[in-house]
């Protein structure tokens, strides 16, 4: 079992809430790096010199936090109600497992029975669902629960199938695992790796991190949606999980550097490692905030491609992850 990418996902690091993940990944990477900063967003910077000077100033990726819920309302019956932290589907909610606050209460997410609901009843929607605590009336839900409080899922890590995992927010503790991999090993020059906040809701970690760094060249280190279900009927995959990591050309927030792209591809080729492209223009990641900082950034997005993603559980393949290290230490290399 990897054990690093177990505990990094058992974790629970909502948008703003990052303190344990923060605190692994600086005990992880501290005999790895000359300098380690945390900056006032909670963003993790470190720097690594490598063989010699960096010919440019180059940043390396991946955010800490993980879709997630914050209670907003205690009802009279002591029901929570709640809103997401990023981008959650509500029609996965019902029936989830939740963990709540510091102090770890358990809890289900429910819904008004659908033989109890009209039968031309639409999906349920965030507003329809609340968490049961088994709280007997408000007072008791609020000898425990404090609006604001966030909820993570309650999702364990655990391999199966041919090479594959399943666990919550492999978006984007895949990435942070993989940054942490490269750190461990020789870089071809000095560069500047950062462990982001709150990416889930606007990319307000990495916006700030790239204006302390002003890098020229930036690596995004991603979970990416697969959508290598059905695949006999379903001519949208987007990408698939265990070909390889993924790179984008063109997402909803940015248009990634031509000639960055095609050095990872020959990167890719040169060196035997599968990789895939995004086979949609859709989503996107702190590539867009890094790449108008300052006078502005070469980005690229090496990304894992997962599927269920922005949910309880999602599934990867070990040899993805992997591989996402292996190129992003042959893209550093071709960078020279």
């Amino acid at each position: 079992m990897n054990k690093q990418l177990s505990y990094l996902t058992s974790l629970f690091g909502a948008s703003g809430s990052e303190g344990d993940v923060r605190q692994a990944i600086i005990n992880e990477i501290r005999e790895y790096c000359e300098k380690i900063e945390v900056d006032r967003l909670g963003n993790v910077i470190a720097f690594k010199r490598g063989s010699m000077e960096a010919p440019y100033p180059l940043m390396l990726s991946a955010h800490m936090d993980e879709v997630a819920l914050m209670i907003t309302h205690i009802d009279g019956d002591g029901y929570l109600k709640f809103d997401s932290i990023g981008g959650i589907d509500a029609r996965i909610l019902p029936g989830k497992h939740v963990v709540i606050g510091r102090h770890k209460l358990h809890g289900v997410i429910g819904v008004l029975a659908p033989h109890l609901a009209k039968d031309d009843a639409p999906a349920p929607k965030i507003e329809d669902l609340y968490i049961d605590i088994g709280a007997l009336n408000k007072e008791d839900a609020e000898e425990h629960v404090t609006i604001g409080d966030r909820v993570g899922f309650d999702s364990d890590y655990q391999e199966f199938g041919d090479g594959l995992v399943r666990a919550k927010a492999l978006d984007d503790r895949a990435g942070c695992y993989a940054l942490i991999e490269i750190m461990k090993k020789d870089i071809p020059f000095d560069a500047y790796f950062a462990f982001t906040t709150m990416e889930e809701i606007g990319c307000l970690g990495a916006s700030t991190a790239a204006y302390a760094i002003h890098p020229q060249y930036a690596l995004i280190l991603e979970g990416t949606t697969a959508g290598d279900i059905h695949s006999d009927e379903n001519r949208s995959s987007v990408c698939k999980v265990g070909e390889g990591p993924v790179i984008s050309f063109m997402d909803n927030g940015t248009i990634y550097d031509r000639q960055f792209y095609r050095l990872a591809m020959d990167a890719a080729r040169e060196n035997g490692i599968p990789v895939q492209t995004k086979q949609a223009v859709a989503g996107g990641n702190e590539s867009s905030a890094v790449q108008r900082s300052w006078g502005g950034c070469k980005v690229l997005a090496v990304s894992v491609p997962c599927r269920y993603i922005h949910s309880p559980v999602s599934v990867a393949a070990l040899s993805d992850i992997e591989n996402t290290v292996r190129l992003a230490q042959a893209i550093l290399n071709k960078l020279l």
